[in-house]
């Protein structure tokens, strides 16, 4: 089996190791589609702590090669691979590929029925990439647990703040954007969120006049390379509002809280949302997110340290809109 396995920090090697076996309860993948993302990107530079060796690779698509006994999987069928596992023994009852345990940089995986999620027709390769921003939208929904027509400040307009706006008018509430990247306010307008603003002095009143001066009802913070400062977004929130911090990762976020509790703010923190995949999948296959704006860009797997490593060296760097998302082919 072929695999691209990181070592050491900055170390990605490309190696091969023993087939993998099939027992009762498995299914064998063929690893077709992997994401590149800024998560690996961390792990790959070392600032997010791995146990080395590790494979990397959250996020995969792939085929059914192989069916053990019990498997509900059938052989050919396109596959979504669970970026994150159940486990009641670890700290969080959660382990995420290609951090905890070995990710899908490689050619083959080996996955259980509740694992993988079988993909549509409807759900084009492209779109199958954006489960996980819109079940992270889904959940996120869910924990604010607002009323329809209310307004939801989201703080950060990269493509998880994309889609948790279109999630949210898909819901019925009315999503205010701001962001400092004037990029991404416009792939924003777009994609069709009317509401978008510059983070800065000015949001207050454009909040007011947006909300006839009740200010927000809810409000989502999504740490996914935002400069912002956290605590900034309490100032735009109507008295008893409900906020989410989010991250896809363990992120240090240094928030003053003096804000939330003069205005009884609930606040809430999201990181993972394994439990919405199915949901993301129909909304998918229903055509329902627009991601025009979004070019895909395909590289062999050869490219994999390249991009990882340009993928480390952007973070943090808000001059950048993320307008496109890269896919990592392999074709071993």
């Amino acid at each position: 089996m072929k695999t691209w396995k990181l070592t050491t920090p900055n170390t990605l090697e490309r190696q091969t190791t023993d087939d993998l076996k099939i027992s009762a309860g498995l299914s064998k993948v063929k690893i077709t589609k992997a994401l590149v993302c800024d998560s690996d990107a961390a792990i790959f530079c070392g600032s997010t702590r791995v146990k080395y060796p590790i494979v990397p690779g959250r996020f995969a698509i792939g085929q059914i090669t192989e069916t053990g006994e019990d498997s509900f999987l059938n052989r050919g069928e396109r596959v979504y691979l669970s970026p994150s596992f159940e486990n009641e023994l670890s700290e969080l009852g959660f382990e995420f590929a290609g951090k905890d345990v070995d990710g899908f940089y490689r050619d083959f995986a080996l996955t259980t029925n509740d694992d993988a999620y079988t993909l549509p027709s409807s759900v084009s390769d492209e779109a199958a990439f954006l489960i996980d921003p819109v079940a992270f939208a889904e959940k996120i929904v869910d924990e604010l647990n607002l009323s329809i027509g209310q307004h939801v400040l989201v703080f950060g307009g990269g493509l998880y703040g994309n889609i948790l706006c279109q999630i949210l008018i898909y819901h019925r509430f009315v999503p205010i954007l701001a962001d400092n990247n004037a990029a991404r306010l416009e792939i924003a307008k777009k994609s069709g969120i009317y509401y978008t603003f510059p983070n800065d002095e000015n949001l207050h009143e454009n909040v007011l006049r947006v909300t006839g001066g009740k200010l927000a009802e809810g409000a989502v913070y999504l740490a996914f390379n935002n400069p912002s400062e956290p605590s900034a977004i309490f100032a735009h929130v109507a008295n008893g509002a409900r906020v989410a911090f989010c991250s896809r990762d363990e992120k240090t976020l240094n928030v003053n809280l003096q804000n939330a509790m003069r205005r009884n703010v609930t606040i809430t923190g999201v990181t993972e949302c394994r439990e919405y995949i199915s949901t993301a999948i129909n909304i998918l296959a229903n055509k329902v997110i627009n991601f025009s704006q979004f070019s895909f860009r395909y590289s062999p797997e050869e490219k994999l340290p390249a991009l990882l490593k340009e993928y480390a060296e952007k973070a943090g760097k808000t001059a950048l809109a993320d307008e496109h998302i890269d896919v990592v082919k392999f074709i071993f």
